[in-house]
């Protein structure tokens, strides 16, 4: 599996693609449209290393060849959406969701659920059975949203320094 390597997406008019790192200015507009949620984990706005970060930080024994970021393309070939994982952690046959993140326009339409159960349902393809993902305690509608997507606590952790701010984590996971 390469680092373009992409799955089916069921949005119509969007796409999947799998982005490397020099796709990282690319994503800024993302980033800078979704400042809320930067804002709430680094306790200041986007700034110019935010995307290229995202492709150079790995879980504890990974490294670059276990991390993949897909990119949520609209039709015009705007990144709406972006999703960064890592596979193989914290065990064989897991993935860890280290960020997914969508532009406020497109939030109410679903396209994180159904990102997510596109992700999933190609995740079962290949031979994963597990993911799990840490989600600010203080990020209330982020619990709220992968609780709806079926994940349980696994544990808590931190405090975790990101930027400026501290978080405790609430560690979440769901079998597939």
């Amino acid at each position: 599996m390469d680092k373009t390597t992409t799955f089916p997406i069921s949005l119509s008019g969007f796409e999947i693609e799998g982005l490397i790192e020099a796709d990282a200015p690319r994503l800024m507009p993302l980033y800078q449209n979704c400042q809320d949620y930067v804002v709430l984990e680094r306790g200041h706005p986007p700034d110019a290393t935010v995307a290229i970060e995202e492709f150079q930080s790995f879980p504890p024994g990974r490294t670059e060849a276990d991390k993949f970021v897909f990119g949520l393309k609209s039709g015009a070939g705007n990144l709406i959406g972006m999703l960064a994982c890592d596979r193989n952690y914290p065990q064989e046959k897991s993935w860890w969701i280290a960020l997914l993140m969508i532009d406020p326009a497109f939030r109410r339409h679903g396209a994180a659920k159904t990102l997510c159960d596109d992700f999933f349902s190609w995740l079962k393809t290949q031979g994963a059975d597990r993911v799990e993902l840490a989600v600010f305690a203080e990020n209330e509608q982020g619990l709220r949203f992968w609780e709806g997507q079926g994940f349980e606590m696994v544990r808590t952790a931190g405090p975790v320094p990101i930027g400026t701010k501290q978080h405790r984590m609430e560690v979440l996971g769901r079998s597939l």
